[in-house]
């Protein structure tokens, strides 16, 4: 009887574990080498009276009030702030080595949320290339927003046609054929959560302007028209006069002499 008791007990705590270790929210945090990495408690209702910070299974800070004064440890000594009010945690010039898994008591309760740190690098500085190189008018075409990725963790993509609106995308994105005609320049930009970088605009190889006149041209072109028009109506309003001699009517000298020699 007594082995079934101690069996149940074991048991039990086996649940109880498993039942905590599924409740834990574990967030990522992704950090960059040389930066600052801040954490946040979750809110309590209380006051903050203790608080305990751990770098893994190892201590990282710690402060009771009235009890322990504020103590950081081991390799976070020199660079860590803690702030005993909310409990924020400030770690500074982040290396690779500091990268794993953060957890805080509260007032001598474990906070279900752990944080993962994740070391990244800037993404790269992105390029709009064609695909395929040899496509033309006719063909079903597309860009792709190129740069190397392996280290910059999750990343995100935007596009802009012209000067227009930035739109969320993927890396790749197909151009129509109304695109193909109208759209002069392609821009590319990348985004994780440390930095993000724009491409240069990409000039768009099906596009082709219209010809278009110059406002010198537009003025030149109406100042002929004018010029025609009053010549005709000049030439009409003095072929309807009696006498087109030059003394009874000088300014239609010109139809005077067209008349004479037509005769």
């Amino acid at each position: 009887m007594g082995r079934s008791v101690v069996y149940g007990v074991l048991l039990l705590l086996v649940v109880v574990a498993n039942v905590s270790f599924c409740q834990a929210q574990t967030v990522e945090k992704y950090i960059k080498v040389g930066e600052t990495l801040q954490l946040s408690p979750q809110p309590v209702s209380a006051e903050i009276t203790s608080i305990l910070w751990k770098y893994d299974k190892y201590l990282l800070a710690e402060w009771v009030k009235d009890a322990i004064d504020l103590t950081y440890y081991s390799k976070f000594k020199v660079r860590t702030t803690l702030n005993t009010t909310t409990g924020v945690l400030e770690i500074r010039n982040m290396t690779a080595a500091d990268t794993g898994l953060y957890s805080v008591e509260i007032n001598n309760q474990v906070q279900s949320q752990v944080y993962q740190t994740v070391e990244i690098e800037d993404v790269p500085q992105p390029e709009v290339i064609l695909q395929p190189l040899a496509c033309d008018r006719s063909s079903t075409c597309g860009l792709k927003c190129y740069g190397d990725i392996t280290n910059a963790g999750p990343v995100t993509y935007s596009w802009k046609k012209d000067d227009g609106e930035w739109e969320e995308g993927q890396d790749r994105r197909d151009l129509s054929k109304l695109e193909k005609d109208s759209v002069k320049t392609f821009t590319c930009r990348m985004k994780n959560p440390v930095s993000q970088k724009e491409s240069k605009p990409f000039q768009n190889p099906f596009h082709q302007e219209k010809p278009e006149c110059a406002p010198a041209d537009h003025l030149c072109a109406a100042l002929i028209i004018i010029l025609y028009l009053i010549a005709a109506l000049h030439f009409i309003l003095c072929l309807k006069q009696a006498d087109l001699t030059p003394a009874h009517n000088p300014h239609c000298l010109c139809v005077y002499i067209l008349s004479k020699n037509a005769e």
